[in-house]
């Protein structure tokens, strides 16, 4: 799961730790709980509720395809890239309601390797749900979770903005965070949950190459209180 570098970013190998990869299969995982909210792994029968999650065009624009899909085939390829063999390359989560049972989002480390160089979450909420506070719950207890994964030294070369000063030989770890440089209340919830802004930068619109994206970039680091 590699991604292309912005050439914009100073980047820096580093001694670090990240989650033992391959991730824990779904058969492995447990379902964890907020107050309101249950996290569980996808399976099969999820494809019709990720048909209508991925074909909203005011969620998907915050994406990093840009758009909704538009074809069965897409949301095939992305229900399939969460389950098995590919399930260990992603952290993510079926979002549901703990009162009904409805699912209601998907989130999690859904990128391995970002444009920062670290592993980098996302999440996306069915449009008739937003408002709720629902985001900045899951954030909370999505980041215990994956905090609490078992993990090995590293080597990894990573946005030099993300090293903090007087760091000792092997670097604090980081999750990070990528928004377009508008989504406003996406960042909030970032910063609530305990990350900090730390670069931008400019990609190519792949829906109109002739225009430019800004993106900026976030990490949160093992430990950050989040409030």
């Amino acid at each position: 799961m590699e991604s292309t570098k912005p050439s914009s970013i100073d980047f820096v190998t580093v001694k670090t730790t990240l989650p033992v990869y391959p991730l824990p299969p779904n058969h492995e995982r447990s379902t964890f709980r907020s107050e309101r909210l249950s996290m569980r792994h996808m399976t099969e029968g999820d494809f019709g509720f990720l048909r209508v999650l991925r074909t909203c065009p005011d969620g998907m624009k915050w994406s990093s395809q840009g758009g909704p899909d538009i074809e069965m085939e897409q949301t095939e390829k992305s229900l399939s890239l969460r389950l098995p063999p590919k399930d260990g390359e992603r952290y993510d989560w079926v979002i549901s309601l703990i009162e009904t049972g409805e699912p209601v989002g998907l989130g999690g480390t859904c990128v391995w390797s970002s444009e920062l160089g670290w592993p980098a979450l996302g999440y996306i909420f069915l449009k008739e749900h937003w408002g709720k506070g629902y985001a900045s719950e899951f954030m909370k207890v999505y980041l215990d979770e994956w905090w609490s994964l078992p993990r090995n030294e590293v080597e990894l070369t990573v946005d030099k903005n993300t090293i903090l000063k007087d760091d000792g030989d092997v670097k604090q770890e980081c999750i990070s965070a990528i928004t377009l440089s508008e989504n406003a209340p996406s960042q909030n919830v970032l910063k609530k949950a305990g990350f900090e802004f730390v670069s931008s930068w400019a990609e190519v619109d792949t829906k109109d190459e002739s225009q430019e994206l800004t993106l900026h970039g976030f990490v949160a680091r093992k430990g950050k209180v989040v409030v």
